[in-house]
């Protein structure tokens, strides 16, 4: 499976089967979408910088709301988890609804966060805790900040980690580096970035470790 980082968080998730993208951004966001071929885009929140369907190609089926769903043999699980506010204002109401997606696709389990700005509850574990690769926000600015988002990683104990939400330099809103949540993982940002990486089940690291992507539409 590939995986490839668009930006904000918007990821390109392509398997044998069929291709997801998860919180397709437009471009009042600073970054590029590119009009990504799809059979699924999946939306955690109804904020415009996590929910412009409109820039996927392809005519995808849409998941915006919790339950079990099965599309071109991509398994996916959506749970309501802590977000931001209905219209996505950094530094908003915690509580509000976020939706993370589970995917399962070539054998390997990913989970993507969404917006999700507060520790999974007790109910939510047994699904993200599944995951061996794990999507989450890290950059705060009122998204999940490096400490919280260490927290989960520790709590969900996945193989792999690709940050997202934080500053790149293209991106308009006001959030953190990530070098802040390398610094809590003692891991380190890596010389090169590609923006995009191919995950296998037998190429998994045995520990929990740590991908720093470069965004694809900057």
């Amino acid at each position: 499976m590939d995986i490839a980082w668009t930006g904000h968080a918007a990821f390109r998730l392509r398997g044998r089967d069929g291709a997801v993208v998860t919180d397709p951004c437009p471009p009042s966001t600073g970054f590029r979408l590119n009009r990504p071929q799809a059979d699924i885009v999946t939306v955690s929140t109804s904020a415009p910088a996590h929910s412009w369907s409109d820039g996927v190609a392809g005519n995808p089926v849409l998941l915006d709301a919790p339950g079990e769903y099965e599309v071109k043999n991509i398994v996916i699980t959506g749970v309501i988890t802590p977000g931001g506010t209905p219209g996505g204002t950094p530094g908003g109401d915690a509580g509000a609804r976020n939706v993370a997606f589970i995917f399962t696709i070539d054998d390997v389990i990913v989970a993507h966060l969404g917006d999700m700005r507060g520790p999974p509850a007790a109910e939510q574990l047994d699904e993200l805790s599944r995951a061996d690769v794990l999507l989450i926000p890290v950059g705060g600015g009122g998204h999940m900040d490096p400490d919280l988002a260490a927290s989960v990683v520790s709590t969900l104990a996945p193989k792999l980690v690709i940050p997202m939400l934080y500053k790149v330099g293209a991106e308009r809103e006001e959030l953190d580096s990530v070098q802040p949540f390398l610094k809590t993982m003692s891991a380190a940002m890596p010389t090169e970035q590609d923006n995009h990486i191919n995950v296998t089940r037998g190429g998994l690291p045995q520990h929990t470790s740590v991908h720093v992507l470069a965004p694809r539409g900057d």
